[in-house]
């Protein structure tokens, strides 16, 4: 089967294990109002994948550099803590069934995600996902977020791999481009991202969902 050409399979967090980018799009947008801003879906979209201080540079690009950026960093943080804590952040379809597999296969794992240290902490154990996991890098552990392959980098490193025998679970274009960059293969499972054509070339397949994730990895190599 195809997993079988592959060592350790890399995951990303927001948008590929956790349905989580309208959790963080709805935090960002209503702290963007409250300071006096328009924040449009094209402006986050162009965010998604990328580390909060990418983020944030390119919202100064658009806002002007009079855009409040440490009140807005403090406000939707606010927002997205007390939605977390109190909703939950909820997964996305197949990827329960996807863990299972691997660790039936006893097929190392790592997180390589973007979001920050407390972000992950506080995302993946709501969910009962962080002790799922044998390494977990965030963009607080590398000198550059993606689309950079540090993150990826050191993933691999931290479970003992060559990135060449490392496959990646994406669902953004900057992810993309990361994990190609560091020298893995990657699947793409976009979320609200559309894959660009770079994307579509670079990555091994594009799929609909973590259960054709699933079906491809257990299918003919």
């Amino acid at each position: 089967m195809l997993l079988s050409r592959f060592k350790a399979i890399l995951f990303d967090m927001d948008g590929l294990m956790l349905d989580s980018e309208t959790v963080y799009h709805s935090a960002w947008q209503q702290a963007v109002t409250e300071l006096g801003y328009t924040f449009d879906s094209g402006l986050y979209l162009d965010l998604v994948g990328r580390s909060n201080a990418e983020a944030e540079r390119l919202m100064l690009e658009a806002f002007g550099g009079d855009f409040p950026v440490e009140t807005f960093r403090t406000d939707w943080t606010r927002h997205w803590q007390r939605r977390v804590q109190t909703q939950g952040m909820p997964t996305q379809p197949g990827l329960w069934e996807l863990l299972d597999f691997l660790e039936a296969e006893q097929m190392p794992k790592a997180v390589g995600t973007s979001s920050n240290a407390a972000e992950a902490a506080l995302s993946l154990k709501s969910n009962r996902l962080w002790a799922r996991f044998s390494a977990i890098v965030t963009v607080d552990d590398v000198a550059a977020g993606k689309p950079a392959p540090d993150i990826f980098l050191l993933a691999a490193q931290k479970l003992g791999m060559s990135p060449s025998d490392c496959l990646v679970l994406e669902d953004s274009n900057a992810g993309v481009e990361a994990a190609v960059t560091a020298g893995c293969q990657v699947i793409m499972v976009p979320d609200l991202q559309t894959p660009t054509p770079d994307s579509q070339a670079r990555a091994l397949q594009v799929c609909e969902s973590l259960h054709e994730v699933l079906a491809m990895l257990t299918g003919p190599s």
